[in-house]
């Protein structure tokens, strides 16, 4: 099993370490850090409101009100660093289903399924030769996509059996997957920049236009794809900062005025169209008419961002290497996982 995921798997280990500041501070002789496994990885949103929120170390948790309590849901989850979570609806359920499915890729073991709401899971790895799974993404015709560290597979029964998904694709660390409204599919690697693969064709091909960052260097590692209500593609890399194409990929311009951390770790568009990034240095935001980033930090304690969600009423959960954090654009943070992770004591 060793020899599945350990080459894959060190690129986002060690992606993930870099993206944690070190914060040293001696008590009685003793080194106190952060525990990573508090870190929060992956977040998901059910219809109902419900939180699922993956930490990189200590499995998955579940809140129904919001983020005030929280459940321990890792029975059967055979790795408990969770890279990526999906929620599948029940109004998505192919017929004869049993309601809606959650799914989490994991770093180590591959991609593990539930139905009903985490309190079990089962492996479902079956033709997935690299178990480390990075992203996870349906598309309209109720195929499963995974992201792993030897590109993309996809699986038309729920996860019971994967395919590879790859001509065209190198044998590359691929961190993100989105799909435009036209069917074409996107994926961002680790080294190798962004591929595109339309509907219908036969392979990908990679998009190299526009991704000259400040420094003049090509930015090839794709952090993050988000795609707009109007269909524009948005691109986060990995220092590079954010990227954007309103012609399908053809041609991208950076958005990176303002911005004074390149370090993209989530993309959201809310509603109205105002834009968020979560970063190394915290959250920032633009509206679609702005030229410029601003600061929404605010009471934002802990500013390594590893992943957001917005949901229907512009509330924002962002995870960080230490906690779980809700509020809005106005700044007005508050840490949800205080109890839950017991910070203080260090490792």
């Amino acid at each position: 099993m060793m020899g599945r995921w350990t080459s894959g798997f060190i690129p986002v280990l060690v992606s993930f370490l870099l993206s944690v500041p070190v914060s040293l501070p001696y008590a009685r002789g003793q080194m106190n850090m952060p525990d990573p496994r508090n870190s929060v990885q992956a977040l998901a949103l059910d219809p109902s409101g419900t939180i699922y929120m993956g930490t990189f170390g200590s499995g998955i948790f579940k809140s129904r009100d919001g983020g005030l309590h929280w459940e321990a849901i890792s029975e059967g989850l055979g790795d408990p660093y969770i890279m990526t979570l999906l929620v599948r609806p029940a109004s998505g359920k192919p017929s004869g289903g049993s309601g809606s499915m959650l799914f989490a890729g994991t770093a180590r073991f591959g991609v593990f399924r539930s139905r009903d709401e985490g309190l079990h899971w089962e492996k479902a790895n079956q033709g997935l030769i690299n178990t480390q799974v990075v992203a996870l993404l349906y598309d309209a015709n109720n195929n499963l996509y995974a992201a792993t560290g030897q590109g993309v597979f996809r699986s038309e029964d729920h996860g019971d059996h994967w395919t590879p998904h790859n001509t065209g694709l190198d044998d590359v660390l691929v961190r993100s997957l989105i799909i435009d409204r036209k069917g074409s599919m996107y994926a961002g690697t680790g080294g190798k920049g962004l591929y595109k693969r339309k509907a219908g064709q036969a392979g990908w091909e990679r998009l190299t236009r526009g991704f000259e960052a400040e420094r003049g260097l090509r930015e090839n590692f794709i952090r993050v794809l988000t795609l707009g209500a109007d269909g524009t593609v948005y691109a986060g890399t990995f220092d590079g900062g954010v990227f954007t194409s309103r012609d399908g990929g053809k041609t991208w311009n950076d958005l990176n005025q303002g911005l004074i951390n390149q370090s993209i770790r989530a993309i959201l568009v809310g509603e109205d169209g105002q834009l968020y990034l979560g970063t190394g240095k915290g959250i920032f935001t633009r509206s679609p008419k702005d030229t410029r980033w601003s600061s929404i930090n605010g009471a934002l304690e802990d500013l390594n961002v590893q992943s957001m969600v917005i949901d229907r009423q512009g509330r924002i959960y962002a995870g960080t290497a230490q906690h779980l954090y809700k509020g809005s654009a106005k700044g007005d943070w508050v840490p949800l996982t205080r109890a839950l992770f017991k910070t203080g004591d260090g490792m």
